[in-house]
């Protein structure tokens, strides 16, 4: 179960049995979103200082199974759940016990119904952007108020000192990531990469990696099952 990588298998699986209670579960958690090893290591010290057996199991996991902080960039995706496998079994549920020919049909009315409906829910958008998607980056323009940009004068305006108070984290417009890890990991620019586009007058939904974009998700859902007859018309 734990090789799935999923954070919350992993806390069901050992501290909520081994170590119960909230303050424990907190630390989990804060040490599961933390996207930077920095953020990681002091969760886990608070972890440690709660119970150290506690600290040595999940240290002696790989971190790249549970923590933002050790996933890789390549992905653009920040998820820590693994549930999508279950929503689909979940789904076909009524199907799975059938006669091999009765399950292949009802795997296709699902598919099929799930395509349809996915096509009109698109047709209702009026962004670019898928509209969770555009949320985050809403709570990121909100967010970007907060940090002061300050340009290092490369050709391409691209490389920025975002600072709030003594915190203070460096952006690359041009490559497309944040000291933060949170775009990088994302590919949602986050509140500090927002500032430093708001300097270039740049539009942030330039910046969101396209896998969001309303045409990929058209692209996705473009594919077609194709109808059949029913078995008095079978050879």
């Amino acid at each position: 179960m734990l090789s799935t990588g999923c954070a919350s298998n992993i806390y069901m699986g050992i501290l909520e049995k081994k170590y119960p209670g909230a303050e424990m579960k907190q630390a989990l958690w804060r040490a599961a979103r933390a996207s930077t090893l920095p953020e990681w290591y002091a969760a886990m010290e608070v972890m440690k200082e709660l119970n150290e057996a506690a600290f040595q199991d999940m240290m002696n996991l790989p971190p790249k199974m549970w923590t933002r902080s050790a996933y890789s960039r390549d992905t653009q995706c920040d998820l820590q759940v693994n549930n999508m496998c279950e929503a689909f079994n979940r789904a076909i549920l009524e199907y799975r016990d059938k006669p091999i020919i009765t399950l292949l049909e009802g795997l296709k009315f699902y598919l099929n119904n799930r395509i349809v409906k996915q096509k009109q829910l698109m047709l209702r958008w009026r962004t670019a952007l898928c509209p969770m998607i555009q949320q985050k980056l809403e709570d990121s323009k909100r967010n970007s108020d907060k940090w002061f940009a300050n340009w290092m004068g490369d050709e391409y305006m691209s490389l920025f000192e975002v600072s709030r108070d003594n915190e203070k984290y460096s952006v690359n417009l041009e490559s497309r990531s944040c000291a933060c890890r949170r775009w990088d990991l994302s590919g949602i620019p986050c509140a500090h990469a927002v500032a430093s586009m708001w300097f270039g007058r740049r539009v942030p939904e330039d910046y969101v990696h396209s896998s969001y974009r309303k045409q990929t998700f058209i692209d996705t859902y473009s594919h077609l099952i194709l109808p059949n007859n029913g078995p008095k018309l079978w050879v």
